[in-house]
């Protein structure tokens, strides 16, 4: 069977045709990528902040300081909008204690702030509350409890749920905020974006960031932590005298007891916590009793600049 005849002139036309094609439609998917990339990194984001900046401004003009130092912290990093937070959390102190205390601190040392009943008398009033200063990021300090204050399940039934909607969150953000801090130490502490990524491993829906005043770390901020931060030594959590006696689960040779951790577990109705064992990576029902809180709050640190950790 003879070949068919091929055009030499009409075959390069249609390589030539086809070369064009695939630069042209090259240019669109990459024209394209690079509008979504900057569309969600420059202009949603500018857009956003911007909003949140007026919005400041706005509480601030009609004298709501607290309402604007929560606007312009969860900006922090843009424009002046963390040096606007600080000095009007500084304004609201009777002295420059808790400002100056906050700027010298080392990352490791053990800092009082705040109060909440620890020694099982409630007739002798709250104790202050020791934190472990975990981390600092410019003009900042992150504080962790340094032992479980409270027994309380993640959520108050077995249901699914994130941790945007779980009744622990709304507990550390109102009757603990309220109850543990002053108004001046309440100033102080800085309104935070807390990001909730979704389980890596179940795909199980970590829920919408969220803006808070307190919350819980998650199982790779700790394992992060304990990485860049020399002075941890472990994940283990002791109770005070008042939690042990709350119904949590409590070693009986070490005297640990397990803790929440903010990220989503394995399935929607789980949530992820640190064993007795200092096991960052287990993951239990929500409305689980027995398993302790141990929060974590951002103070104004005026002053201060990132500290490299220890070897």
């Amino acid at each position: 069977m003879a070949r068919a005849h091929v055009d030499p002139e009409a075959w390069a036309r249609k390589v030539k045709i086809r070369r064009k094609v695939i630069i042209i439609l090259t240019a669109v998917v990459l024209l394209t990528v690079g509008t979504v990339w900057l569309l969600k990194t420059r202009i949603l984001p500018e857009k956003r902040n911007s909003e949140r900046y007026a919005q400041a401004e706005a509480a601030l003009a009609q004298g709501n300081v607290p309402e604007a130092i929560d606007r312009f912290s969860v900006i922090w990093s843009y424009r002046d909008a963390g040096a606007r937070a600080t000095e009007l959390a500084l304004s609201q102190q009777s002295d420059d204690s808790l400002g100056s205390l906050f700027s010298s601190v080392p990352l490791g040392a053990r800092v009082s702030f705040g109060s909440w009943e620890q020694d099982g008398k409630p007739e002798n009033g709250p104790e202050p509350i020791e934190w472990f200063v975990l981390a600092d990021d410019d003009g900042r300090v992150l504080l962790w409890s340094g032992l479980v204050l409270e027994q309380m399940p993640y959520h108050n039934a077995n249901t699914d749920i994130t941790w945007a909607d779980c009744s622990l969150r709304s507990w550390l953000n109102d009757s603990f905020y309220r109850t543990a801090f002053t108004p001046e130490e309440q100033a102080m502490i800085s309104m935070t974006v807390v990001e909730n990524p979704d389980n890596a491993a179940s795909g199980v829906d970590g829920g919408v960031d969220t803006e808070d005043h307190v919350y819980i770390p998650s199982c790779n901020e700790l394992i992060a932590y304990y990485y860049f931060n020399g002075h941890m030594d472990g994940f283990y959590s002791y109770p005070t005298p008042y939690a042990a006696t709350q119904g949590l689960e409590i070693h009986s040779s070490w005297g640990t007891t397990p803790g929440w951790l903010r990220n989503p577990g394995i399935y929607q109705n789980t949530a992820g916590y640190c064993s007795m064992g200092g096991d960052p990576t287990k993951t239990g029902r929500v409305n689980h009793d027995g398993y302790g809180v141990r929060p974590v709050i951002w103070v104004f640190a005026p002053g201060r600049t990132q500290t490299i950790p220890e070897e």
